[in-house]
């Protein structure tokens, strides 16, 4: 709905990755697979990009190579001025993370960044990262706020299949002490669903949501830049 779409084909590093005590090996597992994701950047920059506004959506270990993707390419360089948002869903970003790219206050705020974790509404994980310093967006307002956004507000999720299309009011959400709280999402087959973790889910439980608002952050861009 905003542009055109490119994704990197990289070596991932496995799961085991995260929870190994042999770190020299998982460090080299991640620094293979981010090398990958920078060399297909900087061949969409030289061969496709051609000047254009960009947008940037990770989850997971995919964040954690787009943090580092930001770091180098954009945070303070001359290709932040192309950078409409960063939807860095599914790890701990914290508030000062770049120096000179901010989390996102509005749903048209450009140049800066969106994240956020999601649980189950009224769970708090123990082995996870918690704490104001962490950045949790919204994707129901786009505010960094703990104020309650009612289903109502979610224009429609995708479940386990996509192409079984999109389920509006799928769930709420809040942000709540550094995750992203939603209530348990109705579709078909929900009622097998016991996880309070919805890591799995991030975007797809917002997927309208996020769709249009890369919309609405790409004209604001467009306009300030007219």
């Amino acid at each position: 709905a905003a542009g055109k779409i490119y994704a990197p084909r990289y070596r991932q590093a496995h799961l085991h990755a995260y929870h190994t005590k042999d770190q020299k090996s998982a460090m080299k597992a991640f620094g293979i697979a981010y090398q990958d994701v920078r060399s297909a950047f900087q061949y969409y920059l030289k061969n496709q990009n051609n000047g254009r506004p960009i947008i940037l959506a990770s989850h997971s270990q995919g964040t954690n190579h787009a943090i580092k993707l930001m770091e180098e390419f954009f945070n303070g360089k001359p290709l932040q001025d192309q950078l409409v948002v960063a939807y860095l869903t599914g790890m701990p970003v914290t508030q000062d993370t770049f120096k000179n790219i901010q989390p996102c206050q509005t749903e048209f705020d450009t140049g800066c960044f969106c994240s956020w974790r999601t649980f189950k509404t009224g769970y708090e994980p123990k082995k996870y990262p918690t704490g104001n310093k962490i950045v949790v967006t919204n994707p129901l307002t786009w505010k960094t706020d703990e104020v309650v956004a009612p289903k109502s507000l979610n224009m429609g999720g995708t479940a386990l299949k996509f192409y079984e299309g999109i389920i509006p009011e799928m769930n709420s959400a809040q942000a709540h002490n550094g995750i992203l709280w939603a209530s348990k999402p109705k579709f078909p087959g929900s009622i097998f669903l016991t996880t309070k973790n919805y890591h799995i889910g991030d975007f797809n439980l917002f997927y309208s949501n996020v769709r249009q608002n890369a919309r609405e952050r790409s004209k604001a861009f467009l306009m300030k830049e007219n």
